[in-house]
């Protein structure tokens, strides 16, 4: 049974007593975000269980224990409180930031083959090395483009292999704008590595409109540890299918993975975003609840 507001003390009794505001301002962006004060709690002490009793070499910071101590530092990206804070963050205070003709607005997708990880093996991916790719992709088209700007964030997803074994899929999700879509599928495709063998390394689709922009950074920063499943389509060809979500060790693995990175090193920005980004890593929850609670978090320019 959850506490009454009379119960609670500070930025937990702040967001407690706006709860349904927060929860009616993120499902007005898309029907699957939600919010709970206490649901929150609950996810974070279910991982923080996981990751003890695999005896995972947790940072005694990697994770915050309450609401009341969010301000205070910054955790990981596994902790469930910074997941929140950042998803208000895009939602309310990068969205409005974001200005567009919609002409060449683009949620791009960009999955390398060449950095898959097998079960057991998720340590060995470098999120810096993968990023310079990014940047590089990044700086080439500011040479032709130099009033675009680009947001994003990295992702690792996995699909289920032979036995129990799944094999674990980084890749980044941009919003780009500014560029046509030839430029960016062939500037993408120019910073693949050598030993990549991925057929659609680049999936782009228009963004159109404010609240299509919203839904978009939403959906980025799901931050969840999905498990895409693929089916044999009509053709004979493998499509997507459901997605689920990892259980068992798979998702401890990438919980440990997680533990051990902040969400800032996830973010990537170009532009007017990389100044905005620059501030979140400092900006106090309240503020960014405040910002995300003013309204037309969808209806930007």
């Amino acid at each position: 049974m959850s506490k009454t507001s009379t119960g609670r003390s500070g930025l937990e009794r702040y967001l407690h007593d706006r709860e349904f505001e927060i929860r009616g301002s993120l499902k007005s962006i898309h029907s699957s975000n939600t919010f709970s004060v206490d649901g929150i709690v609950a996810a974070q002490l279910n991982r923080l269980e996981a990751l003890q009793a695999a005896r995972v070499d947790l940072a005694s910071n990697a994770l915050h224990l309450d609401w009341n101590r969010v301000d205070l530092r910054r955790a990981s990206a596994a902790c469930a409180f910074e997941q929140f804070r950042a998803r208000a963050w895009a939602l309310g205070e990068l969205n409005k930031s974001l200005s567009s003709t919609y002409t060449d607005l683009y949620h791009l997708t960009f999955a390398d083959t060449a950095d898959r990880r097998r079960s057991g093996d998720l340590t060995r991916f470098n999120i810096d090395a993968f990023k310079r790719g990014i940047r590089r992709a990044l700086n080439l088209l500011q040479k032709s483009f130099p009033d675009f700007w680009a947001v994003g964030m990295v992702e690792i997803s996995a699909a289920p292999t032979s036995g129990q074994a799944v094999l674990f899929e980084p890749h980044c999700h941009l919003l780009v704008d500014g560029v046509p879509s030839m430029d960016l599928r062939a500037v993408f495709k120019s910073v693949l590595k050598k030993r990549s063998s991925a057929l659609r390394p680049v999936q782009l689709e228009p963004v159109r409109t404010p609240a299509d922009r919203a839904r978009v950074l939403s959906y980025f920063f799901k931050q969840v540890p999905e498990l895409r499943n693929q089916i044999v389509g009509e053709d004979g060809r493998l499509i997507e299918g459901r997605s689920n979500h990892l259980t068992g060790p798979a998702k401890v693995e990438w919980l440990a993975w997680m533990a051990a990175h902040h969400v800032t090193e996830l973010l990537i920005g170009t532009g007017l975003p990389a100044v905005v980004i620059e501030k979140f890593e400092y900006r106090d929850l309240q503020l960014i609840i405040d910002e995300l609670l003013k309204g037309g978090s969808q209806h930007g320019n």
